[in-house]
């Protein structure tokens, strides 16, 4: 019987441990393949941090390229400013200089128009001194001399303002000598020259005179006619027309 027993406690634990045996085969198969399933989980993990390592690399490379082109563009920048502020400077002092010169020119243009606007108000009270003395002496029947002071005016100021009445009253000194020739040749002179001048009426009325002393009378009345078609209104024509008239 205890034969029987042992026998039968030998087989079970046979049994138990052929089964473990195989328990435990399966379970370090198991363990290997989740071994080899860890070290390919590595290896691939591994691999990604190598590759996130070196696209951290390029990053970092190219990054330190974008700064070095940056640096070398600011550079480049700072470089251009400091050229362009030197430009400016160098502008500005030439402007300075520019508006000196033209400041200067403007006090020469004014000092000179000063000075000239002087020598001119000199000139012509020196020309109006000279016409009314010569004024003067043709009202007091002094027609030589009136003559003279009228030819100065003419010959030494042609452009003067009074220059023009001078011509006028040159003629009337031959025109009050009687010298009749003369008196017609220097009032057509004078409506020559000064065709809108002052004294176009009282020449077109003196020359009508002359012509009437020299018996000239189809000349007269043409002279008159365009002294009353010209100058109507003037004192001249009305005189002129009462003359007619007779």
């Amino acid at each position: 019987m205890r034969k029987i027993i042992l026998a039968g406690t030998v087989f079970a634990s046979v049994a138990a441990f052929t089964g473990c045996s195989n328990i435990t085969m399966l379970r370090i198969a198991e363990l290997k393949q989740v071994e080899v399933h860890v070290d390919s989980l590595k290896a691939d993990l591994a691999a990604k941090q190598e590759a996130v390592q070196q696209e951290q690399k390029n990053q970092n490379d190219l990054l330190r390229l974008i700064r070095a082109d940056m640096q070398v563009r600011f550079e480049e920048l700072s470089q251009k400013f400091s050229t362009l502020e030197n430009s400016i400077s160098e502008s500005k002092f030439k402007l300075s200089q520019i508006e000196k010169k033209t400041s200067d020119i403007q006090e020469q243009w004014k000092a000179k128009a000063t000075a000239d606007s002087t020598d001119i108000a000199k000139k012509n009270a020196q020309v109006e001194k000279i016409f009314q003395i010569a004024y003067g002496d043709y009202m007091a029947g002094r027609y030589d001399l009136a003559a003279n002071g009228f030819l100065d005016v003419m010959n030494q100021f042609p452009n003067a303002e009074q220059t023009d009445e001078a011509t006028y009253w040159y003629a009337e000194c031959a025109f009050g000598k009687k010298e009749n020739d003369k008196a017609e040749t220097l009032f057509s002179d004078y409506l020559r020259k000064y065709r809108e001048g002052k004294k176009v009426g009282a020449s077109l009325y003196k020359l009508g005179l002359v012509f009437e002393s020299k018996k000239q009378s189809e000349k007269r009345k043409m002279v008159w006619q365009k002294l009353i078609s010209g100058y109507p209104d003037s004192p001249e024509a009305v005189m002129a027309k009462e003359r007619l008239g007779k």
